[in-house]
Formats: structure tokens, sequence, C-alpha cells
């Protein structure tokens, strides 16, 4: 199976918005210091020098309820250490606070019964102090092993029953379209519909050639077609939700891929968009936005680097110069020879001297 995006990367002109934050962020700075040992007599409080930031949590169970008990939450340093640990409240909201500026992990361990042990990055920078939000959804503990690998699944496309005169056309319309021969792929494609219409994983790819061929009305009607024969097939959901993006039908974009990932939870360019979606919207929701940038880049690895300038776009929508700039950074690192990397190395420096200014260095 194979999710195509097809149309130009939907995310606004970095260098465009970090000169409109500019003027916003606070000339004053404070210097970024390691956190200090927690308070054992205060529960989520971790004393220290720098700024004094707040980690604020809500923990949700594998039904998408809230939980009912409190549930331990653990604090570490993204380097190694116990920074602090805290319980959540019987309707899981948990705090960390006074933290200083670094990189944390949230731990939620599993209860060994209903749901699986968790984890959330949380990247606390900032030249004031700033409170951070973070939603844990935990995952069902058998549920959990079955989405580790792509192998594992075998899709409601997979376990259709094919004649041998649609499969023999999908595969050829398969091979063209792979070839950039879009509209020789359609006249297959269509070919191997009329002899099964019911094909699941030809109608994707119908849509697909459709999108090839900026014919979006007819890629949309192809990818609702095949939704409303068995909703359980998570690439129309994808690229439908890739569809309602470029058309910023933001809300419309999100239940698509979040439908898409709940019946398969294995592509990085689901994730990547739609931390797009959450980062685009009205009003915008920065951390689940953060949170599926991590996830496509956790999977996707360096095939997805240009997550990193999402991110990086993300971070100037924060106002967070500092974090922006390690964005920057680790793009350089990972595609020193992408045919943007000049633009984004003087787009860095820029960056680090605006840094070293609100310093006063």
């Amino acid at each position: 199976m194979e999710v195509r995006m097809n149309h130009e990367d939907h995310r606004l002109s970095f260098f465009c918005i970090l000169f409109a934050v500019l003027s916003l962020y606070p000339a004053n700075g404070l210097a970024q210091t390691q956190p200090g040992t927690n308070n054992p007599s205060t529960p989520g409080r971790i004393s220290g020098g720098g700024a004094s930031h707040t980690i604020r949590g809500k923990i949700f169970l594998p039904s998408g309820h809230l939980p009912e008990q409190r549930i331990r939450v653990v604090l570490e340093l993204s380097t190694g250490g116990i920074a602090g640990e805290t319980f959540s409240d019987s309707v899981g909201n948990f705090e960390f606070r006074n933290i200083t500026n670094n990189s944390y992990r949230l731990n939620v361990p599993s209860d060994n019964r209903t749901y699986e042990a968790t984890q959330e990055v949380v990247e606390c920078y900032g030249n004031f102090p700033r409170t951070f939000m973070v939603q844990v959804y935990l995952k069902d503990k058998d549920a959990n092993a079955a989405f580790k690998t792509k192998e594992k699944l075998l899709s409601v496309a997979d376990l259709q029953e094919v004649p041998k005169a649609a499969k023999k056309s999908y595969e050829k319309g398969l091979k063209l379209g792979q070839q950039g021969k879009p509209e020789e792929a359609v006249t297959h494609l269509q070919e191997a519909l009329k002899a099964f219409p019911d094909y699941l994983l030809a109608l994707n790819k119908l849509g697909e050639q459709y999108l090839a061929l900026n014919n979006i009305t007819e890629a949309e009607e192809t990818f609702v077609r095949a939704i409303a024969i068995n909703p359980k097939f998570a690439p129309p959901h994808i690229n439908l939700g890739i569809i309602y993006l470029s058309k910023e039908r933001f809300d419309e974009a999100i239940t698509e891929f979040q439908t898409g990932n709940r019946y398969d939870d294995t592509y990085p360019i689901s994730h990547l968009n739609l931390g797009r979606a959450f980062m685009l919207k009205t009003p915008p929701d920065y951390d689940r936005a953060e949170k599926e940038f991590t996830r496509a880049l956790e999977m996707g690895g360096k095939s997805m680097v240009r997550t990193q300038l999402d991110l990086f776009n993300l971070n100037i929508r924060r106002r967070s110069l500092d974090k922006a700039a390690i964005n920057l950074e680790t793009y350089l690192k990972d595609a020193p020879n992408a045919p943007d990397a000049e633009e984004v190395r003087k787009r860095l420096e820029n960056v680090k001297k605006i840094l070293a200014q609100q310093q006063g260095k």
C-alpha cells in the first residue's frame, strides 16, 4: 500500500514567520541551566535556578476516557536521571513546577494489567517562564504489540478476494503509476474496477493518479467511494486528509488523519500532515502538532528530515528561537546537501545572531 502526497508541502514560509514574530519576542533572556534536585516533600516540584517553567499534563486511558484513579508520573532528564515524580489527580491531571531549561521525558509506568508504559518527550526551553501543556494517551496493553511493525498488518484490502482479471489490470496500473504515467495508469485502474467495483487497492491507487493529474474533485470522490465500501481501510482516509489540508479544511483533515491512524498507525506522512493541521487550524493546538511531528520523525527517520522545518515553523510560532535554531541545526546535520541547505544555513546564522543579542553576548 502506498499513500501519495501529490501537492506541494503545505507549510507557511518559515522565513516570513521568523521576522513576523521577532518584534514580539522578549529582549531580556535567561541563561539555560540544569534542573536542580527534586524536593521530596513537595511532589511535582523541582528546585533549581534559571527559567522557572511548568509542565502541566492530562492522562487519557486507551479507551479515551479519563482515569478514575491516581496514576504515577515520572519526569526524567533526556540525558538520564530522574528529575521529579508525582501522581495525577483522580481525573488525570498532573503538574511539575519550577522546571529549568532542558529536554525531559514524561514516563507513565505500566499498571501491568490494562495499559503499557507510555513516554512523552517535553522540550522545556525559553528565555522567560512558560507553561508546557502535555497530553498523555495510554496504549492498551494487549493491542500495543500489534502496532510495532508494518509486517503485522493485513488490511481489509489485503483480505479481499480479487478476480484475476481485476488484479492483472491493477498491477498494470500500479506499474504505470510508478513510472510516472498517470493517464495510462488511470485507464488500467478503471478496467480493474469494472471487473471488481469494490477493489479497495485499485480505488485508492486511482485516487492517487487523479491527484497526479491535478484532478482534485475526481480524487476526492474516489477516496470517499473507497471509504464507503470499507471505512477500516486507512490509506483513503489519509489521502483524503491531505486533500482537505490543501483546501485549508483543517478540522476535516484532522478527522481523516486520526481515523486512518486508528486503523493503521504505520504511515509517517499521516502523522506529519496531522501535525500541520493541528498547527494551522484556528485556534492552533501546538502541543498536539509537536507530538505528531515528533512521531513522524521517530517513524520515518532521515527520510522525514524536512519535518524539522515544520518543527522550526512551530517553534517560531511559539516564539521559542532557541528550539527553532536546534531544528535548523538538526536539518542541516541530517540533510547537508539538500537543495535549500545554503538558504537554511543563512537563516540559522540570523537566528543565532538574534539570540546572542537578546542574551547580551
